[in-house]
């Protein structure tokens, strides 16, 4: 087994285990400023089996109304060297309480190794009294001399009520005469009870017809009710299919519990695709478990997921992936291990993955919600 340290900016340490039965292992950390910092930096390493070594590096900058993140990965070259391989920048203006300005640019090496920009993606975002907002987001790319033009544009519009959100989204992409033409809307409607105890959300997206006129593609619902101690969920996916009509093809349903320190989530999963089987009717593809106990200085998240065998559908849930997140608190920071390993319908266990990493910075309880966020 191989191990190794590298010391990253704010003092982060990160621990790469490797050559557990030749699986892909990687770990990453980042630097998280106090919300006073106006700037801050940070430098991960991710180390995977029988691939090459890549480096992060990030910055983060705030000016007045202005912020700028930074983010540049390179990959291990072939003489042993760290070379770009992307970077992007993200330059966000707030330019008054109600509008936000963004540029977000995507630099990759030209075949020469110099940086190229090679899109840009501009947002503008208006937001009303009312609860009305606009967004519109464009993106170019530089044509065969360098030029940029633009490969496509959305346009969200939303309006908030006290008990709703609706939005409409729609995407359009070049044309055959050079111009950009509506090609896919999504329409989002959410609600909630006065009490909170009911929650439903539904997605549409629809595609253009040969007439140009909208018909539906997909539709996604969801309904969780329920307090923060029980709540229960479920997710029902619909889609056209060949002959035009549009019917349910997945669903998951989810109970929850929350007590005495300890979160639960099972879910089934449910789908007309199910491996080695026709198409007949629901059948259940997965199930699995995730358990987050909190103890003073101690998180540990544990999570099961049962799978058929492709191979042997007849035989059930028989493939086994199990994973366990433990974090110790311990001053100033934490140090988090993840162990994840699998068992196979012949009962015989290996271990997939190890990682441990040690950090200054505490993480946040939010990390292991398993809550139906709100």
């Amino acid at each position: 087994m191989n191990v190794r340290s590298n010391r990253l900016s704010g003092g982060r340490t990160v621990l790469i285990v490797l050559g557990v039965a030749g699986a892909a292992i990687s770990a990453a950390a980042q630097s998280q400023p106090d919300k006073g910092d106006q700037s801050w930096t940070a430098t991960s390493e991710t180390s995977t089996a029988n691939a090459n070594p890549s480096r992060t590096t990030e910055s983060y900058t705030q000016s007045g109304n202005r912020t700028l993140d930074k983010k540049s990965v390179e990959v291990l070259g072939p003489d042993g060297e760290y070379q770009p391989y992307i970077q992007i920048e993200i330059e966000t203006i707030k330019e008054s309480p109600t509008a936000t300005r963004s540029i977000t640019r995507t630099f990759n090496p030209n075949p020469d190794g110099d940086e190229q920009l090679t899109q840009v993606t501009e947002s503008e975002s208006q937001n009303s009294a009312d609860g009305t907002a606009r967004t519109v987001q464009t993106t170019s790319k530089p044509d065969s001399n360098g030029n940029l033009e633009v490969v496509g544009r959305e346009i969200t519009a939303t309006t908030k009520r006290a008990a709703s959100q609706n939005s409409q989204t729609v995407i359009y992409l070049p044309d055959i005469n050079g111009g950009l033409a509506p090609s896919m809307q999504v329409n989002e409607q959410e609600e909630h009870s006065a009490s909170g105890e009911t929650y439903m959300k539904k997605k549409t997206t629809l595609l253009p017809d040969p007439n140009g006129n909208w018909q539906v593609y997909e539709s996604q619902e969801n309904r969780v009710e329920g307090d923060a101690q029980n709540r229960t969920s479920e997710d029902r996916i619909s889609r056209r299919d060949f002959e035009g009509n549009v019917s349910p093809v997945s669903q998951v349903i989810t109970h929850q519990t929350n007590r005495d320190g300890r979160a639960t989530a099972a879910s089934e999963t449910y789908s007309i695709d199910a491996p080695g089987w026709v198409r007949d009717g629901f059948r259940l593809i997965q199930r699995s478990t995730t358990m987050r106990t909190v103890d003073p200085g101690q998180t540990v998240t544990e999570q099961r997921i049962e799978q058929p065998d492709p191979g042997d559908p007849e035989m059930g849930l028989g493939t086994i992936t199990e994973k366990t997140d433990t974090v110790v608190n311990e001053s100033p920071g934490t140090t988090e291990t993840i162990i994840v390993t699998a068992r196979y319908p012949d009962g015989y266990p290996s271990v997939v993955t190890v990682e441990t990493r040690n950090s200054s910075q505490p993480y946040p309880d939010a990390r292991f919600a398993v809550n139906h966020p709100r």
